[in-house]
């Protein structure tokens, strides 16, 4: 979403004053308004926090068992032998 797409939607918060001074000299350095600085700040740190949960995160622990499984799958079931079974007559495989 681009930040100067049309601006229907509004968004208010409360601050500290120094908060709001600090936010008002980096808008200032970088030549930008306030609402521009603080509406691109923060699609910046929502994307960030998206894509850091679409991310699988594992332990140590976790990663070995995830290896181990796919390098050594176990023996099917004879549940599960049956189900294949009923998939490929199913299918007419």
């Amino acid at each position: 979403m681009a930040v100067r797409d049309r601006k229907e939607e509004r968004l208010e918060t409360r601050l500290p004053s120094e908060a709001k001074q600090q936010i008002e000299y980096a808008a200032q350095l970088q030549g930008r308004s306030v609402s521009d600085f603080v509406v691109a700040a923060a699609l910046d740190q929502a994307t960030k926090v998206i894509e850091q949960q679409k991310i699988l995160r594992l332990s140590m622990k976790d990663s070995m068992e995830l290896a181990e499984a796919i390098l050594k799958p176990p023996e099917p079931t004879a549940k599960a032998i049956a189900a294949a079974r009923r998939y490929k007559k199913k299918i007419g495989a």
